[in-house]
């Protein structure tokens, strides 16, 4: 019996190694923060203000994102984020006052995080009628492993070369990387001339016969959408699950060397937590497919804000580790099942646009979580008010996914209704 793997399980792998290297320096961005303070001086705030750029940047720009994606493919906006990539990180290299830093991490590295979390995920979307779930759930893990392997090689490899010659390394090798895994990638299983995984029959998401039709489907479909009132639910609930990690993303370390701990240690436990969140991220999607997104981010939310609390009585470097292991689970699951929720209220249909605004929602999350650790240690010189802002963040945003609707029913079933009647459809 001759076996033939399907073409979308290979966009699954390209999706992931894309991410590896192009993906993780704006999660790891916290591992920066003591090497750069000691470096040149630099308070927090100024540091953290990268973050939040790159965050807001990333976000603004993430609905128009989305109709790049629908109009030009994936693959397109790949390549414009591998360009920023490099950009980003050899003024990175070459920075000798803060502000080349809020340009390099800040815009570049935001355009970057942009292009590729929409166009990723959308992809293994298209590629994907059945086991979605399962896919969206592997390229979900490389965003916890892939992080967690970044922050220990940054927290190693910093203290050894310095700054300059670590993004320079960088900037070469991983430029090269993804523009060698760009040549493999396909946006649509229509441009390798295929039909997603898991079809009985051929359906055609993308541009093709007729252009213009289709770019009205698009419109119609996001209209249907975008007036439900769970959709901007779903944004308001991605911006403060994003607030809530992006806290202990960036300021995780200087809490634990803050406590006591060793700037080696903390970056071990932060890659601990982050490799760990892998594991939720995979299973997470296929729990929602299977048991109802709504519930499974319930769940999740809660599971990312209560840990977060006991970090205020944490001293000792087995507190750290602990914590990173139990939390990293919710961190983990809460962001996963997005993509699923999303499938589950709206049905099958072009979602790139849509899809830009819940991103948009979530990279503004990261900049005011990101940044708000930093004024808020300078002004009290302490974590505490940081760590309760975090928690309660996503104590808010389970809340509101307690108050939808149930995912057992397709909220706008008849959403080609509101097509011009005047259309052969």
């Amino acid at each position: 019996m001759s076996f033939k793997l399907h073409y979308g399980w290979i966009i699954v792998l390209l999706s992931v190694l894309l991410y590896l290297f192009g993906g993780t320096l704006n999660q790891a961005f916290g591992a920066l923060i003591n090497p750069l303070e000691q470096k040149y001086g630099w308070s927090h705030s100024a540091i953290l203000a990268a973050y939040g750029i790159s965050a807001v940047a990333g976000a603004l720009l993430s609905p128009y994102v989305g109709m790049l994606n629908d109009r030009y493919g994936g693959k397109f906006l790949i390549f414009i984020s591998i360009v920023s990539f490099l950009i980003g990180a050899i003024i990175t290299a070459l920075a000798t006052d803060v502000w080349h830093i809020w340009v390099s991490f800040g815009i570049f590295m935001g355009i970057t995080h942009a292009c590729l979390n929409i166009s990723l995920i959308t992809t293994i979307s298209y590629w994907f009628d059945k086991q979605l779930g399962v896919a969206v759930g592997i390229v979900q893990a490389a965003q916890g492993f892939g992080p967690g392997i970044t922050t220990l090689f940054l927290t190693s490899v910093l203290p050894i070369l310095g700054v300059q010659n670590t993004f320079w390394f960088i900037s070469i090798g991983g430029s090269i990387a993804m523009f060698f895994l760009l040549i493999f990638y396909r946006s649509t299983p229509q441009s390798y001339g295929m039909t997603p995984y898991g079809s009985s029959e051929a359906f055609n998401e993308q541009p093709s016969k007729n252009e213009p039709l289709e770019k009205l489907r698009q419109q119609v479909h996001a209209k249907a959408v975008q007036g439900t009132s769970e959709f901007w639910k779903l944004v308001v609930v991605h911006h403060l699950g994003c607030v809530s990690h992006a806290v202990m993303m960036m300021q995780f370390i200087p809490i634990a060397v803050t406590a006591g701990v060793s700037y080696s240690t903390a970056g071990i436990a932060a890659s601990m937590f982050f490799t760990i969140s892998s594991i939720t991220r995979f299973i997470t999607p296929a729990i929602a497919e299977r048991l109802g997104a709504r519930n499974t981010m319930f769940v999740m939310f809660l599971w990312q804000a209560i840990p977060i609390f006991f970090l205020i009585w944490s001293d000792a470097s087995w507190h750290f580790y602990l914590f990173s292991v139990i939390w990293g689970l919710g961190y983990g699951g809460e962001g996963s099942a997005f993509a699923v929720i999303n499938r589950q209220y709206y049905g099958r249909g072009s979602f790139g646009r849509s899809y830009g605004w819940q991103i948009m929602g979530a990279g503004l999350g990261m900049a005011v979580g990101g940044y708000i650790g930093g004024p808020l240690y300078d002004l009290t010189g302490s974590h505490t008010l940081t760590i309760c802002f975090s928690g309660g963040a996503s104590l808010l945003g389970a809340l509101i996914i307690f108050s939808m609707s149930s995912t057992k029913e397709i909220l706008i079933p008849n959403w080609e209704a509101n097509m011009p009647k005047n259309l052969e459809t």
